[in-house]
């Protein structure tokens, strides 16, 4: 999951947001249309995030976004 996170964040925020320690929201990285692809290519993906449901805290870092997709893909594959 990690390496599918990191591919769709390079793809669709640039390579700074694979830069250690970036704010992706602070920064503007992961701004509104960037967080749309990211969430419809997870999904794509079988990792459907609710993001109503989520603290937008866990999206300002990569690892954040990581962490998010392996709960929500245990969650999926009857884990957690």
């Amino acid at each position: 999951m990690e390496e599918t996170v990191k591919e769709i964040l390079l793809r669709v925020c640039g390579p700074g947001a694979l830069a250690p320690g970036t704010d992706l929201i602070e920064t503007g990285v992961l701004d509104s249309l960037a967080f749309i692809e990211l969430l419809a290519e997870l999904e794509d993906r079988g990792v459907e995030i609710q993001p109503t449901q989520v603290d937008r805290n866990q999206f300002r870092t990569v690892n954040g976004i990581i962490a998010l997709a392996r709960q929500y893909q245990a969650s999926r594959d009857g884990g957690v």
